[in-house]
């Protein structure tokens, strides 16, 4: 069996008949979920407006390599949810914001909308309805179905990104490490970035292609990230 995706403890399938009287209720503390991640799934499409924020890396899995924002200087840790559950930067990342939700696909052509079967929020006493009493979809439960068919649409353009990436030899494994003003330390290993050498050495119809793609901006927009290591030591919480 499949590991369950980072943050879910079970998949439950929203159903018209089964969840019926579900409604979503406002929860306190609203990523405090993501506190104790260091890493986070990252889309192509956000690298733009997340590379001031957090270092872009990228990890090499047996079903890819997928990419990463990196959100904490040590594991276990975020330094981008605060005490209250409040997302510390500019561009939370569309992981975090699908959640509760997910795709779950029935076949190529048809995805179902899931839930985290353990979330709290999900209720039948107060919040938002996501079916009416004639088991349509309600207007918060299409903005769902929409995102979630979004978001799994970014995720497909995204691992042909890093596929192209690869095919090219883009790809150089990096150690990583951090440090925080009050001395303390962290290393990484066994993620990777874009080579700027090997991008630079491309032919010149191979950076056509890749323009051609929209892939050179987001790759620009990870070397940019590179730069963030230094801040995620200075957001980190002193060790006690």
């Amino acid at each position: 069996m499949a590991p369950l995706p980072l943050f879910y403890s079970s998949i439950t399938v929203l159903d018209r008949t089964t969840h019926r009287e579900a409604r979503l209720a406002r929860v306190t503390k609203l990523y405090g979920f993501a506190s104790g991640a260091h890493v986070l799934p990252a889309l192509m499409a956000e690298f733009g407006p997340a590379c001031r924020d957090m270092p872009i890396l990228f990890l090499e899995e047996p079903t890819g390599i997928s990419p990463l924002f990196m959100v904490g200087m040590r594991p276990g840790e975020s330094c981008f949810v605060d005490d209250d559950g409040r997302w510390r930067g500019a561009h939370p990342p569309a992981y975090v914001r699908r959640y509760p939700f997910i795709g779950g696909d029935v076949s190529e052509e048809q995805q179902v909308v899931c839930i985290d079967g353990g979330f709290t929020g999900l209720q039948e006493e107060e919040g938002e309805r996501l079916f009416g009493e004639d088991g349509e979809p309600t207007e918060a439960m299409k903005n769902v179905v929409a995102f979630v068919a979004e978001y799994s649409d970014a995720a497909k353009a995204t691992t042909a990104f890093t596929a192209a990436l690869k095919e090219l030899d883009l790809f150089q494994t990096i150690n990583v490490e951090i440090r925080a003003p009050d001395g303390t330390s962290s290393n990484f290993s066994g993620f990777s970035v874009v080579s700027a050498e090997r991008l630079e050495a491309l032919p010149e119809e191979t950076w056509l292609d890749l323009k051609r793609k929209g892939y050179l901006f987001p790759i620009h927009a990870h070397l940019i990230s590179l730069t963030n290591f230094a801040r995620l030591g200075e957001m980190a919480r002193p060790r006690a």
